[in-house]
């Protein structure tokens, strides 16, 4: 994180702000992700509840960086839709193939569990 936030300011006063804001809205999301992947380890909480409370976090906390990222005032109501559909796609899915590698992972008895 700390290493797009330095390219971030040193490409603010080299290049154009365009990209500026682009290092720092995908560094945001990163340290968002990354922060809320803190919640899978607090262990007695159940799995539904972890992934819930993830899923609200990642829809307060990057969904909006998402949105401002792909703004277009003229197509702004149809991506909403779009992107809150694909949103959710993704939130089922990667915590459901992250769960599944890991109970393939202890089955097999890796040490890297």
């Amino acid at each position: 994180m700390s290493i797009f936030v330095l390219l971030s300011i040193w490409s603010l006063f080299i290049g154009p702000a365009d990209s500026v804001r682009t290092f720092l809205y995908y560094g945001f999301i990163a340290f968002f992700l990354g922060c809320g992947s803190a919640i899978y380890h607090i262990c007695r909480w159940s799995l539904i509840k972890r992934v819930f409370v993830h899923y609200i976090a990642t829809l307060v906390t990057v969904y909006p960086l998402l949105l401002i990222i792909t703004y277009d005032p003229v197509m702004f109501t149809t991506d909403f839709a779009n992107s809150f559909i694909i949103f959710n796609i993704i939130q089922v899915l990667a915590p459901s193939i992250a769960h599944s590698l890991s109970e393939i992972l202890t089955i097999s008895g890796s040490k890297y569990v």
